[in-house]
Protein backbone atom coordinates (compact mmCIF):
# COMPACT_ATOMS: atom_id res chain seq x y z
CA UNK A 1 0.00 0.00 0.00
CA UNK A 2 1.37 3.47 -1.05
CA UNK A 3 1.91 5.46 2.30
CA UNK A 4 1.24 9.28 3.10
CA UNK A 5 4.03 11.42 2.36
CA UNK A 6 4.86 12.57 5.46
CA UNK A 7 7.37 14.85 4.97
CA UNK A 8 5.48 16.69 2.65
CA UNK A 9 2.65 16.93 4.38
CA UNK A 10 4.68 17.99 7.18
CA UNK A 11 6.10 20.80 5.16
CA UNK A 12 2.74 21.92 3.49
CA UNK A 13 1.47 22.28 7.17
CA UNK A 14 4.31 24.25 8.20
CA UNK A 15 4.67 26.31 4.58
CA UNK A 16 0.66 26.85 5.46
CA UNK A 17 1.35 28.09 9.45
CA UNK A 18 4.12 30.78 7.83
CA UNK A 19 1.73 32.00 5.65
CA UNK A 20 -0.58 32.81 8.18
CA UNK A 21 2.02 34.32 10.66
CA UNK A 22 3.62 36.24 7.48
CA UNK A 23 -0.25 37.52 6.85
CA UNK A 24 -1.14 38.14 10.57
CA UNK A 25 2.27 40.21 11.26
CA UNK A 26 1.84 42.63 8.10
CA UNK A 27 -1.40 43.33 9.31
CA UNK A 28 -0.69 43.91 12.75
CA UNK A 29 2.51 46.34 11.46
CA UNK A 30 0.50 47.75 8.93
CA UNK A 31 -2.62 48.72 9.99
CA UNK A 32 -2.43 47.18 13.81
CA UNK A 33 -3.30 50.61 15.31
CA UNK A 34 -5.89 50.82 13.43
CA UNK A 35 -7.64 47.61 14.51
CA UNK A 36 -7.43 48.81 17.89
CA UNK A 37 -9.09 51.98 17.57
CA UNK A 38 -11.90 50.03 15.34
CA UNK A 39 -12.47 47.42 18.09
CA UNK A 40 -12.28 50.28 20.67
CA UNK A 41 -14.99 52.41 18.79
CA UNK A 42 -16.98 50.15 17.85
CA UNK A 43 -17.97 47.78 20.94
CA UNK A 44 -19.91 49.76 22.46
CA UNK A 45 -22.96 47.33 22.57
CA UNK A 46 -23.24 43.81 22.05
CA UNK A 47 -24.24 44.27 18.50
CA UNK A 48 -22.09 45.93 17.59
CA UNK A 49 -18.93 44.14 19.49
CA UNK A 50 -19.84 40.83 17.85
CA UNK A 51 -19.33 42.03 14.17
CA UNK A 52 -16.56 44.06 15.35
CA UNK A 53 -14.70 40.66 16.51
CA UNK A 54 -16.35 38.50 13.40
CA UNK A 55 -14.55 41.34 10.80
CA UNK A 56 -10.98 41.86 12.64
CA UNK A 57 -10.60 38.16 12.71
CA UNK A 58 -11.80 37.74 9.82
CA UNK A 59 -9.28 40.08 8.36
CA UNK A 60 -6.38 39.34 10.69
CA UNK A 61 -7.38 35.53 10.96
CA UNK A 62 -5.70 35.01 14.39
CA UNK A 63 -8.63 34.48 17.01
CA UNK A 64 -5.76 34.81 19.70
CA UNK A 65 -4.37 38.31 18.54
CA UNK A 66 -8.10 39.31 18.97
CA UNK A 67 -8.54 37.91 22.39
CA UNK A 68 -5.15 39.24 23.36
CA UNK A 69 -6.17 43.20 22.47
CA UNK A 70 -9.33 42.85 23.56
CA UNK A 71 -8.12 41.33 26.84
CA UNK A 72 -5.80 44.44 27.18
CA UNK A 73 -8.93 46.59 26.80
CA UNK A 74 -11.09 44.87 29.47
CA UNK A 75 -8.07 44.95 31.60
CA UNK A 76 -7.62 49.04 31.05
CA UNK A 77 -11.47 49.67 31.88
CA UNK A 78 -12.30 51.28 28.06
CA UNK A 79 -14.34 47.55 27.35
CA UNK A 80 -16.83 45.99 29.79
CA UNK A 81 -17.00 42.29 30.14
CA UNK A 82 -20.41 41.78 28.49
CA UNK A 83 -19.06 43.61 24.78
CA UNK A 84 -15.52 41.64 24.71
CA UNK A 85 -17.67 38.64 25.12
CA UNK A 86 -19.60 39.96 21.96
CA UNK A 87 -16.26 40.40 20.22
CA UNK A 88 -15.27 36.74 21.61
CA UNK A 89 -17.83 35.07 20.25
CA UNK A 90 -17.95 37.19 16.78
CA UNK A 91 -14.31 35.52 16.40
CA UNK A 92 -15.00 32.53 16.10
CA UNK A 93 -17.35 33.10 13.24
CA UNK A 94 -14.67 35.47 11.89
CA UNK A 95 -12.11 32.20 11.56
CA UNK A 96 -14.55 30.92 8.98
CA UNK A 97 -13.23 33.26 6.88
CA UNK A 98 -10.18 30.94 5.53
CA UNK A 99 -12.24 28.27 5.28
CA UNK A 100 -14.53 29.80 2.22
CA UNK A 101 -11.18 30.89 0.86
CA UNK A 102 -9.76 28.01 0.67
CA UNK A 103 -13.11 25.73 -0.39
CA UNK A 104 -13.96 28.92 -3.31
CA UNK A 105 -10.07 29.04 -4.93
CA UNK A 106 -7.98 26.54 -3.27
CA UNK A 107 -9.47 23.24 -4.98
CA UNK A 108 -10.54 24.81 -8.15
CA UNK A 109 -6.87 26.34 -9.31
CA UNK A 110 -3.46 25.08 -10.21
CA UNK A 111 -2.66 26.23 -7.16
CA UNK A 112 1.25 25.66 -7.33
CA UNK A 113 1.28 28.26 -10.27
CA UNK A 114 -1.09 30.47 -8.65
CA UNK A 115 0.42 30.38 -5.96
CA UNK A 116 4.24 31.29 -7.33
CA UNK A 117 4.19 35.10 -8.61
CA UNK A 118 3.18 35.80 -4.72
CA UNK A 119 5.69 34.37 -3.31
CA UNK A 120 8.19 36.37 -6.05
CA UNK A 121 6.76 39.25 -5.81
CA UNK A 122 6.60 39.39 -2.27
CA UNK A 123 9.85 37.92 -1.67
CA UNK A 124 11.80 40.18 -4.00
CA UNK A 125 9.94 43.03 -2.10
CA UNK A 126 11.17 41.81 1.55
CA UNK A 127 15.20 41.39 0.09
CA UNK A 128 15.28 44.62 -2.38
CA UNK A 129 12.88 47.08 -0.60
CA UNK A 130 14.43 47.22 2.58
CA UNK A 131 14.31 50.96 3.44
CA UNK A 132 10.49 51.49 2.83
CA UNK A 133 8.89 50.17 5.61
CA UNK A 134 4.89 49.97 4.51
CA UNK A 135 6.03 48.22 0.91
CA UNK A 136 7.97 45.79 2.51
CA UNK A 137 5.04 44.87 5.06
CA UNK A 138 2.74 44.78 2.01
CA UNK A 139 5.50 42.49 0.42
CA UNK A 140 5.68 40.14 3.58
CA UNK A 141 1.59 40.29 3.19
CA UNK A 142 1.62 39.11 -0.30
CA UNK A 143 4.54 36.38 0.14
CA UNK A 144 2.49 35.05 3.11
CA UNK A 145 -0.82 34.40 0.72
CA UNK A 146 1.19 32.79 -1.74
CA UNK A 147 3.36 30.15 1.17
CA UNK A 148 -0.75 29.73 2.23
CA UNK A 149 -1.44 28.47 -0.69
CA UNK A 150 1.11 26.90 -1.89
CA UNK A 151 1.22 24.84 1.75
CA UNK A 152 -1.94 23.98 1.20
CA UNK A 153 -1.05 22.55 -2.16
CA UNK A 154 1.73 20.50 -0.21
CA UNK A 155 -0.85 19.31 1.88
CA UNK A 156 -3.46 18.42 -0.80
CA UNK A 157 -1.04 16.08 -3.00
CA UNK A 158 0.25 14.60 0.16
CA UNK A 159 -3.80 13.38 0.87
CA UNK A 160 -4.65 12.28 -2.39
CA UNK A 161 -1.93 9.76 -2.70
CA UNK A 162 -2.48 8.45 0.59
CA UNK A 163 -6.64 8.00 0.07
CA UNK A 164 -5.73 6.44 -3.08
CA UNK A 165 -4.99 3.33 -1.22
CA UNK A 166 -7.11 3.52 2.10
CA UNK A 167 -9.50 1.52 3.43
CA UNK A 168 -12.03 3.87 4.94
CA UNK A 169 -14.90 1.13 6.14
CA UNK A 170 -13.44 0.44 9.36
CA UNK A 171 -13.84 4.09 10.57
CA UNK A 172 -17.18 5.22 9.36
CA UNK A 173 -18.85 2.91 11.84
CA UNK A 174 -17.66 4.83 14.25
CA UNK A 175 -19.35 8.25 12.75
CA UNK A 176 -18.14 11.63 13.54
CA UNK A 177 -17.74 11.57 17.21
CA UNK A 178 -14.61 9.91 16.98
CA UNK A 179 -12.95 12.42 14.24
CA UNK A 180 -14.12 15.24 16.99
CA UNK A 181 -11.36 14.25 18.96
CA UNK A 182 -9.16 13.89 16.23
CA UNK A 183 -9.89 17.80 15.52
CA UNK A 184 -9.62 18.90 19.38
CA UNK A 185 -6.54 17.04 19.03
CA UNK A 186 -4.99 18.49 15.97
CA UNK A 187 -6.10 22.16 16.91
CA UNK A 188 -4.23 22.01 20.86
CA UNK A 189 -1.20 20.94 19.08
CA UNK A 190 -1.06 22.94 15.58
CA UNK A 191 -2.66 25.80 18.12
CA UNK A 192 -4.80 26.84 14.50
CA UNK A 193 -8.40 26.21 13.71
CA UNK A 194 -7.13 28.13 10.13
CA UNK A 195 -4.75 25.08 9.65
CA UNK A 196 -6.93 22.23 11.09
CA UNK A 197 -9.88 23.64 8.78
CA UNK A 198 -7.45 23.63 5.59
CA UNK A 199 -6.10 19.74 6.82
CA UNK A 200 -9.83 18.80 6.79
CA UNK A 201 -10.76 20.22 3.34
CA UNK A 202 -7.42 18.81 2.17
CA UNK A 203 -8.89 14.98 3.50
CA UNK A 204 -11.82 15.90 2.53
CA UNK A 205 -11.27 16.65 -1.20
CA UNK A 206 -8.74 13.83 -1.52
CA UNK A 207 -11.63 11.23 -0.31
CA UNK A 208 -9.76 10.43 2.67
CA UNK A 209 -13.00 11.19 5.23
CA UNK A 210 -16.97 11.99 4.38
CA UNK A 211 -18.26 14.95 5.36
CA UNK A 212 -19.96 14.04 8.13
CA UNK A 213 -16.43 12.63 9.13
CA UNK A 214 -15.08 15.95 8.45
CA UNK A 215 -17.95 18.10 9.96
CA UNK A 216 -16.89 16.21 13.47
CA UNK A 217 -13.56 17.14 12.96
CA UNK A 218 -14.47 20.70 12.40
CA UNK A 219 -16.82 21.00 15.68
CA UNK A 220 -13.52 19.59 17.59
CA UNK A 221 -11.28 22.17 16.30
CA UNK A 222 -13.62 24.80 16.78
CA UNK A 223 -13.29 23.26 20.98
CA UNK A 224 -9.19 22.87 20.72
CA UNK A 225 -8.81 26.76 19.91
CA UNK A 226 -10.18 27.03 23.46
CA UNK A 227 -6.71 25.05 25.22
CA UNK A 228 -4.61 28.05 24.03
CA UNK A 229 -6.65 30.13 25.96
CA UNK A 230 -6.76 28.28 29.04
CA UNK A 231 -3.27 27.87 29.15
CA UNK A 232 -2.85 31.02 29.30
CA UNK A 233 -4.77 31.92 31.81
CA UNK A 234 -3.83 29.42 34.25
CA UNK A 235 -1.57 32.00 36.93
CA UNK A 236 -2.86 35.06 35.18
CA UNK A 237 -5.15 37.79 36.05
CA UNK A 238 -9.04 37.48 36.88
CA UNK A 239 -9.66 39.39 33.67
CA UNK A 240 -7.61 36.52 31.85
CA UNK A 241 -9.43 33.72 33.68
CA UNK A 242 -12.99 35.63 32.55
CA UNK A 243 -11.78 35.78 29.25
CA UNK A 244 -11.01 31.92 29.27
CA UNK A 245 -14.05 30.61 31.12
CA UNK A 246 -16.45 32.70 28.37
CA UNK A 247 -14.39 31.22 25.21
CA UNK A 248 -14.81 27.50 26.95
CA UNK A 249 -18.14 27.70 27.63
CA UNK A 250 -19.01 29.70 24.45
CA UNK A 251 -17.38 27.17 22.24
CA UNK A 252 -18.42 23.83 24.38
CA UNK A 253 -22.52 25.30 23.98
CA UNK A 254 -21.61 25.63 20.43
CA UNK A 255 -20.38 22.29 19.98
CA UNK A 256 -23.00 20.39 21.22
CA UNK A 257 -25.55 22.59 19.34
CA UNK A 258 -23.54 21.41 16.06
CA UNK A 259 -22.98 17.66 17.11
CA UNK A 260 -26.94 17.35 18.25
CA UNK A 261 -28.34 19.31 15.29
CA UNK A 262 -25.07 18.17 12.55
CA UNK A 263 -27.36 15.89 10.34
CA UNK A 264 -29.96 17.94 10.24
CA UNK A 265 -28.02 21.02 9.09
CA UNK A 266 -26.01 18.95 6.85
CA UNK A 267 -29.48 17.92 4.67
CA UNK A 268 -31.08 21.71 5.39
CA UNK A 269 -27.21 22.82 3.68
CA UNK A 270 -27.44 20.20 0.51
CA UNK A 271 -31.09 19.57 0.23
CA UNK A 272 -32.68 23.35 0.94
CA UNK A 273 -29.68 25.62 0.18
CA UNK A 274 -28.60 22.69 -2.64
CA UNK A 275 -25.53 22.97 -2.01
CA UNK A 276 -23.88 20.25 -3.42
CA UNK A 277 -20.07 20.52 -3.70
CA UNK A 278 -18.97 18.87 0.08
CA UNK A 279 -16.38 21.75 0.23
CA UNK A 280 -18.82 24.14 0.66
CA UNK A 281 -20.96 22.27 2.12
CA UNK A 282 -18.40 21.97 5.03
CA UNK A 283 -17.51 25.46 5.51
CA UNK A 284 -21.32 26.40 5.34
CA UNK A 285 -21.79 23.77 8.21
CA UNK A 286 -18.73 25.71 9.66
CA UNK A 287 -20.52 29.12 9.55
CA UNK A 288 -24.14 28.07 10.38
CA UNK A 289 -23.16 26.10 13.43
CA UNK A 290 -21.42 29.56 14.74
CA UNK A 291 -24.00 31.76 13.90
CA UNK A 292 -26.52 29.47 15.88
CA UNK A 293 -24.02 29.62 18.64
CA UNK A 294 -24.22 33.45 18.41
CA UNK A 295 -28.04 33.67 18.69
CA UNK A 296 -28.13 31.49 21.43
CA UNK A 297 -25.65 33.17 23.85
CA UNK A 298 -26.39 36.80 22.85
CA UNK A 299 -29.08 37.36 24.94
CA UNK A 300 -27.00 35.77 27.78
CA UNK A 301 -23.83 37.95 27.54
CA UNK A 302 -24.83 40.15 29.62
CA UNK A 303 -25.92 37.49 32.61
CA UNK A 304 -22.75 35.66 31.98
CA UNK A 305 -20.62 38.50 32.13
CA UNK A 306 -21.79 39.33 36.00
CA UNK A 307 -21.40 36.02 36.59
CA UNK A 308 -17.58 35.76 35.59
CA UNK A 309 -17.15 38.62 37.54
CA UNK A 310 -18.40 37.31 40.63
CA UNK A 311 -16.92 34.17 39.65
CA UNK A 312 -13.06 35.44 39.30
CA UNK A 313 -12.99 37.97 42.14
CA UNK A 314 -9.19 39.92 41.51
CA UNK A 315 -6.66 38.92 44.16
CA UNK A 316 -4.34 41.22 43.20
CA UNK A 317 -2.85 42.84 46.58
CA UNK A 318 -1.23 45.82 45.00
CA UNK A 319 -2.60 48.89 44.85
CA UNK A 320 -3.12 49.62 41.04
CA UNK A 321 -6.65 49.11 39.42
CA UNK A 322 -5.64 48.79 35.70
CA UNK A 323 -2.14 48.39 34.72
CA UNK A 324 -1.42 45.28 36.67
CA UNK A 325 -4.29 43.40 34.33
CA UNK A 326 -2.86 44.98 31.25
CA UNK A 327 0.61 43.76 29.31
CA UNK A 328 1.99 46.19 27.64
CA UNK A 329 2.35 44.39 24.32
CA UNK A 330 -0.69 46.31 23.28
CA UNK A 331 0.37 49.68 23.93
CA UNK A 332 -3.10 51.82 23.04
CA UNK A 333 -4.64 49.91 25.86
CA UNK A 334 -1.52 49.87 27.81
CA UNK A 335 -1.71 53.49 27.55
CA UNK A 336 -5.34 53.53 28.71
CA UNK A 337 -5.21 51.99 31.48
CA UNK A 338 -2.17 54.29 32.65
CA UNK A 339 -4.33 56.92 32.46
CA UNK A 340 -7.48 55.02 34.26
CA UNK A 341 -4.50 54.52 36.67
CA UNK A 342 -3.29 57.88 36.76
CA UNK A 343 -7.03 59.21 37.39
CA UNK A 344 -7.43 56.72 40.13
CA UNK A 345 -3.95 58.39 41.13
CA UNK A 346 -5.18 61.84 41.47
CA UNK A 347 -8.19 60.65 42.98
CA UNK A 348 -6.00 60.00 46.20
CA UNK A 349 -4.30 63.12 45.70
CA UNK A 350 -7.37 65.12 46.28
CA UNK A 351 -8.12 62.81 49.07
CA UNK A 352 -4.44 63.46 50.58
CA UNK A 353 -5.05 67.02 50.40
CA UNK A 354 -8.32 67.32 52.21
CA UNK A 355 -7.12 65.04 54.82
CA UNK A 356 -3.57 67.10 55.10
CA UNK A 357 -5.74 70.36 55.08
CA UNK A 358 -8.00 69.04 57.51
CA UNK A 359 -11.62 69.34 54.77
CA UNK A 360 -14.87 67.39 54.65
CA UNK A 361 -14.45 64.28 52.72
CA UNK A 362 -17.85 63.54 52.79
CA UNK A 363 -18.64 65.87 50.09
CA UNK A 364 -16.91 64.36 47.21
CA UNK A 365 -18.11 61.22 45.47
CA UNK A 366 -14.56 59.00 44.91
CA UNK A 367 -14.98 56.46 41.96
CA UNK A 368 -11.74 54.91 41.61
CA UNK A 369 -10.82 52.73 44.29
CA UNK A 370 -10.49 49.25 45.17
CA UNK A 371 -12.60 47.50 47.71
CA UNK A 372 -10.20 47.98 50.36
CA UNK A 373 -9.32 51.55 49.84
CA UNK A 374 -13.10 52.17 49.50
CA UNK A 375 -13.51 51.05 53.06
CA UNK A 376 -11.09 53.76 54.65
CA UNK A 377 -11.92 56.67 52.29
CA UNK A 378 -14.32 58.42 54.82
CA UNK A 379 -12.65 56.74 58.25
CA UNK A 380 -11.05 59.40 60.18
CA UNK A 381 -7.99 57.37 61.30
CA UNK A 382 -7.35 56.47 58.17
CA UNK A 383 -4.89 59.37 58.15
CA UNK A 384 -2.31 61.21 55.42
CA UNK A 385 0.40 59.31 55.59
CA UNK A 386 -1.36 56.05 54.66
CA UNK A 387 -3.17 57.56 51.44
CA UNK A 388 0.96 59.47 50.89
CA UNK A 389 2.39 55.70 51.04
CA UNK A 390 -0.59 54.25 48.47
CA UNK A 391 0.31 57.07 46.18
CA UNK A 392 4.04 56.60 46.33
CA UNK A 393 3.25 52.55 45.65
CA UNK A 394 1.13 53.82 42.83
CA UNK A 395 4.42 55.64 41.28
CA UNK A 396 6.30 52.90 42.28
CA UNK A 397 4.08 51.04 39.60
CA UNK A 398 3.39 53.49 37.46
CA UNK A 399 6.93 54.53 36.47
CA UNK A 400 8.39 50.88 35.14
CA UNK A 401 4.99 50.30 33.56
CA UNK A 402 5.71 53.15 31.38
CA UNK A 403 8.74 52.40 30.65
CA UNK A 404 8.16 49.37 29.37
CA UNK A 405 5.55 50.87 27.42
CA UNK A 406 8.73 52.95 25.89
CA UNK A 407 10.24 49.87 25.08
CA UNK A 408 7.13 49.04 22.36
CA UNK A 409 6.78 50.02 18.98
CA UNK A 410 4.70 53.57 19.08
CA UNK A 411 3.19 55.83 16.60
CA UNK A 412 3.73 59.11 16.98
CA UNK A 413 0.14 59.77 18.95
CA UNK A 414 0.72 57.09 21.22
CA UNK A 415 4.23 58.69 22.01
CA UNK A 416 2.68 62.15 22.64
CA UNK A 417 0.32 60.25 24.97
CA UNK A 418 2.70 58.78 27.00
CA UNK A 419 4.60 62.24 27.42
CA UNK A 420 2.06 63.63 29.00
CA UNK A 421 1.03 61.07 31.23
CA UNK A 422 4.26 61.06 32.33
CA UNK A 423 4.41 64.35 33.49
CA UNK A 424 1.13 64.58 34.55
CA UNK A 425 2.81 61.79 37.65
CA UNK A 426 5.72 64.04 38.04
CA UNK A 427 3.29 67.06 38.56
CA UNK A 428 1.37 64.79 41.00
CA UNK A 429 3.96 63.22 43.29
CA UNK A 430 5.14 67.27 43.34
CA UNK A 431 1.89 68.03 44.81
CA UNK A 432 1.56 65.35 46.88
CA UNK A 433 5.18 65.91 49.08
CA UNK A 434 4.02 69.78 48.64
CA UNK A 435 1.31 68.95 50.86
CA UNK A 436 2.42 66.09 53.12
CA UNK A 437 5.41 68.06 54.62
CA UNK A 438 3.03 71.01 56.01
CA UNK A 439 0.61 68.36 57.73
CA UNK A 440 2.04 69.08 60.90
CA UNK A 441 2.26 72.82 60.49
CA UNK A 442 -2.05 72.50 59.85
CA UNK A 443 -1.92 69.91 62.79
CA UNK A 444 -0.12 72.92 65.17
CA UNK A 445 -2.95 75.49 63.46
CA UNK A 446 -5.65 73.09 65.11
CA UNK A 447 -4.43 72.60 68.10
CA UNK A 448 -3.40 76.61 68.26
CA UNK A 449 -4.20 78.43 71.39
CA UNK A 450 -4.51 81.92 70.03
CA UNK A 451 -7.55 82.69 68.17
CA UNK A 452 -6.98 84.86 65.05
CA UNK A 453 -4.30 82.37 63.94
CA UNK A 454 -7.54 79.47 64.36
CA UNK A 455 -9.59 82.28 62.27
CA UNK A 456 -7.33 83.02 59.74
CA UNK A 457 -7.01 79.62 58.93
CA UNK A 458 -10.62 78.69 59.07
CA UNK A 459 -11.25 81.54 56.12
CA UNK A 460 -8.06 79.88 54.04
CA UNK A 461 -10.30 76.51 54.74
CA UNK A 462 -13.79 77.72 53.45
CA UNK A 463 -12.45 78.91 50.04
CA UNK A 464 -10.17 75.90 49.52
CA UNK A 465 -12.93 73.42 50.05
CA UNK A 466 -15.00 75.38 46.95
CA UNK A 467 -11.49 74.94 45.24
CA UNK A 468 -11.00 71.62 45.43
CA UNK A 469 -15.13 71.20 44.54
CA UNK A 470 -14.66 72.91 41.82
CA UNK A 471 -11.60 70.80 40.58
CA UNK A 472 -13.00 67.76 41.23
CA UNK A 473 -16.00 68.64 39.01
CA UNK A 474 -13.30 69.14 36.02
CA UNK A 475 -12.02 65.38 36.73
CA UNK A 476 -14.86 63.84 36.34
CA UNK A 477 -15.73 66.13 33.44
CA UNK A 478 -18.84 67.64 34.96
CA UNK A 479 -18.14 70.91 34.33
CA UNK A 480 -20.17 72.98 31.65
CA UNK A 481 -16.72 75.03 30.24
CA UNK A 482 -14.41 73.30 28.80
CA UNK A 483 -11.48 71.92 30.37
CA UNK A 484 -9.29 74.14 29.28
CA UNK A 485 -11.05 77.49 30.34
CA UNK A 486 -12.06 75.70 33.49
CA UNK A 487 -8.33 74.62 34.60
CA UNK A 488 -6.93 78.44 33.53
CA UNK A 489 -10.09 79.75 36.19
CA UNK A 490 -8.86 77.40 38.60
CA UNK A 491 -5.09 78.76 38.40
CA UNK A 492 -6.98 81.96 38.99
CA UNK A 493 -8.29 80.88 41.58
CA UNK A 494 -5.50 79.88 42.97
CA UNK A 495 -3.52 82.68 42.72
CA UNK A 496 -6.49 85.10 44.35
CA UNK A 497 -6.46 82.36 47.40
CA UNK A 498 -3.05 82.62 48.16
CA UNK A 499 -2.93 86.48 47.45
CA UNK A 500 -6.15 87.16 49.72
CA UNK A 501 -4.02 84.98 53.06
CA UNK A 502 -1.39 86.63 52.34
CA UNK A 503 -3.30 90.46 52.79
CA UNK A 504 -5.39 88.94 55.90
CA UNK A 505 -1.87 87.90 57.31
CA UNK A 506 -0.20 90.71 56.76
CA UNK A 507 -3.24 92.45 58.58
CA UNK A 508 -3.15 89.96 61.55
CA UNK A 509 0.71 90.68 62.00
CA UNK A 510 0.26 95.09 61.72
CA UNK A 511 -2.27 94.37 64.32
CA UNK A 512 0.53 92.05 66.49
CA UNK A 513 -2.40 89.16 66.51
CA UNK A 514 0.40 86.87 65.53
CA UNK A 515 3.82 85.81 67.73
CA UNK A 516 7.35 86.13 65.78
CA UNK A 517 7.81 82.62 65.55
CA UNK A 518 4.38 82.26 64.08
CA UNK A 519 4.76 84.33 61.17
CA UNK A 520 6.65 82.09 59.14
CA UNK A 521 5.10 79.21 59.22
CA UNK A 522 1.74 80.87 58.45
CA UNK A 523 3.60 82.13 55.21
CA UNK A 524 5.19 79.25 54.76
CA UNK A 525 2.13 77.70 54.68
CA UNK A 526 0.20 79.38 52.11
CA UNK A 527 3.28 79.19 49.83
CA UNK A 528 3.02 75.38 49.98
CA UNK A 529 -0.35 75.03 49.48
CA UNK A 530 -0.50 77.53 46.62
CA UNK A 531 2.39 75.12 44.96
CA UNK A 532 0.75 72.07 45.54
CA UNK A 533 -2.75 73.69 44.74
CA UNK A 534 -0.98 74.40 41.25
CA UNK A 535 0.90 71.37 40.75
CA UNK A 536 -2.30 69.46 40.83
CA UNK A 537 -3.92 71.78 38.72
CA UNK A 538 -1.09 70.32 36.18
CA UNK A 539 -1.66 67.24 36.72
CA UNK A 540 -5.24 67.57 35.48
CA UNK A 541 -3.91 69.86 32.38
CA UNK A 542 -1.28 66.89 31.22
CA UNK A 543 -4.20 63.91 32.34
CA UNK A 544 -7.18 65.98 30.90
CA UNK A 545 -6.40 68.26 27.78
CA UNK A 546 -5.15 67.36 24.64
CA UNK A 547 -1.09 67.43 23.39
CA UNK A 548 -1.92 71.12 21.49
CA UNK A 549 -4.22 72.60 24.36
CA UNK A 550 -1.81 71.23 27.33
CA UNK A 551 1.57 72.79 25.63
CA UNK A 552 -0.65 76.06 25.66
CA UNK A 553 -1.75 76.24 28.91
CA UNK A 554 1.13 79.01 30.00
CA UNK A 555 2.87 78.02 33.51
CA UNK A 556 1.99 80.45 36.08
CA UNK A 557 4.66 81.05 38.59
CA UNK A 558 4.66 80.23 42.19
CA UNK A 559 3.83 82.09 44.91
CA UNK A 560 5.96 84.78 46.17
CA UNK A 561 5.21 86.45 50.00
Amino acid sequence: MQNIDIWKFLAGLGIFLMGLFFIEESLKNMAGGSFKRFLRKHTNNRIKAILSGTVVTAILQSSSVVSLIVLAFVGAGVMNLSNALGVIVGSNLGTTFTGWIVATLGFQLNIESFSMPFIAIGGLSLLFLKDKKKLVELGRFVMGFGLLFLGLNFMKISVEQFADNFNLDRYVQYGPYLLLIVGFVLTAIIQSSSAAMVITLSALHGGLINLEGAAGIVIGSDLGTTITVVLGSLNGTAAKKRVALSHVGFNTLTALIALIFLYPLLNLISNTFSIQDELMALVAFHSIFNVIGIIVCFPFLGLFARFLENRFQSQNSRPSLYISKVSTEVPEAAIAALKNELLHLTELLFLLHLKVLQLKTELFNFKRNSKEQESLLYDKSYDYLKIYEAIKLLESELVPYYLKIQNEKLEAEESNALNQLIRAIRYAMESAKGIKDIAHNIEGFERSANDNKIALYELLKGRLIEFYLNLYHILNQEVALTEFEFLADAAKENQQIFDHFLTEAYQQINQQNLSEMEIPTILNVNREIYNANLALIFTLKDLLLSAESANSFTLIPHGND
